[in-house]
């Protein structure tokens, strides 16, 4: 088969899309040296960083000298070009690392994170804001194949669009990177928190800064917990987002400025630290549709504090502790549970280490592959 897929989700600061991407890039060429994957790039200053990719004998690069919106409206307005003329051959499937279709003259495949801006449109940002509402059912009726992560976001297409018929949408969840397994030497710790001048007891947050994350009403429990520990700090990391400057904002008015950190955007040698250093990662996301940081954080030996609500119950399983993210006294109980109880802090470290274990990249990417044969019709 000739596969085809748009690398622009990774281009510059990898979130969630662009981690996906990278990681099932990386085991399908580990795992299948039959196929050939046209990979492709466009933007009218960034240029794809090719060490975001290992050089495999059946990778075909374009990088082309194309705005980025100005092929996006072509594309998601009128599906043309074919991602095909670039390449000067025929695709037999490509592969969407969003719900949005690639164009092509074969097969196609999209896929879905969350569908938050159906759920909650008020905070929906940037492109999902004018195009995900109106394009979501065209583009995923088009689809011969759908790929999502969690069984919440299966049933939720399902509810949703319940004319897509179920053959086509397959729940593969994602893998998780081996390298936040990998031990860090006690010396290695201490160095990167006198470098970075870190606090010596944090919470933390990781996520792009946007409003479906939930970062007023973590702010307003830290306000209150913060005022029986002194000692206790917060720290944000994640892509900036339109959230940002009201969450800085809320800060300064309610005088956490010492207290709560932003750290922008880290590459995941240094969110790997930050996650052993940590004393517990919280995610109060009212909308996720698999949620990276919870096995990321998980492998890392950190204990995880989660919202009780859409993938990230099935994400954590027994291994994290829940709470209401719209009720801030439930996000208070649930970190002074933490903060309080070293037992139940050790025992949620040890499952959350035996539960990231369960997630495989290499799995995801075998699974992806047979569901690509099935639908060009290779597959048994």
């Amino acid at each position: 088969m000739r596969l085809g897929f748009d690398l622009r989700p990774f281009l510059k600061e990898e979130t969630g899309v662009g981690v996906y991407l990278r990681h099932l890039l990386e085991n399908l060429a580990k795992i299948d040296e039959k196929n050939e994957y046209y990979l492709f790039s466009s933007s009218l200053k960034d240029r794809f960083p090719r060490e975001k990719l290992p050089v495999f004998r059946n990778f075909h690069f374009m990088d082309k000298k194309i705005p980025v919106r100005c092929l996006n409206f072509f594309w998601y307005g009128f599906t043309w070009p074919p991602v095909d003329t670039f390449f000067g051959t025929w695709l037999d499937l490509t592969h969407s690392a969003t719900p949005f279709i690639l164009p092509s003259r074969g097969k196609k495949v999209v896929t879905v994170h969350d569908l938050f801006a159906l759920d909650y449109p008020r905070l929906a940002e940037g492109e999902a804001r004018w195009a995900f509402r109106r394009r979501i059912k065209e583009n995923l009726v088009r689809a011969d194949g759908i790929i999502t992560f969690s069984e919440y976001m299966h049933r939720d297409i399902r509810q949703r669009f319940p004319f897509l018929p179920p053959e086509k949408i397959r729940v593969i969840p994602h893998g998780l990177d081996p390298f936040f397994l990998e031990p860090v030497s006690e010396a290695e710790l201490k160095a990167f928190a006198r470098r970075k001048l870190l606090p010596a007891d944090f919470l933390l947050f990781v996520g792009t800064l946007e409003a479906r994350k939930n970062l007023a009403r973590l702010i307003q429990a830290f306000q209150v917990i913060s005022s029986l520990r002194p000692s206790l700090h917060l720290i944000l990391i994640g892509k900036r987002g339109r959230e940002e400057e009201k969450i800085k904002e809320m800060v300064e008015i309610l005088g956490l400025k010492e207290r709560v950190h932003f750290k922008g955007y880290v590459d995941r040698s240094e969110l790997k630290l930050f996650y052993h250093l940590a004393r517990a990662l919280v995610m109060p996301s009212l909308v996720e549709g698999f949620g990276f940081p919870v096995i990321e954080a998980m492998a890392c030996g950190l204990p995880v504090l989660a919202s009780r609500t859409t993938a990230l119950p099935e994400v954590g399983g027994e291994a994290a502790l829940y709470f209401d993210p719209e009720n801030v006294k439930d996000i208070i109980q649930a970190i002074q549970a933490i903060l309080d109880n070293p037992d139940l802090s050790c025992n949620l470290s040890q499952k959350g280490l035996r539960r990231a274990r369960e997630f495989s990249w290499e799995k995801a990417a075998a699974r992806t592959l047979d569901f690509y044969e099935q639908i060009v019709g290779l597959g048994r």
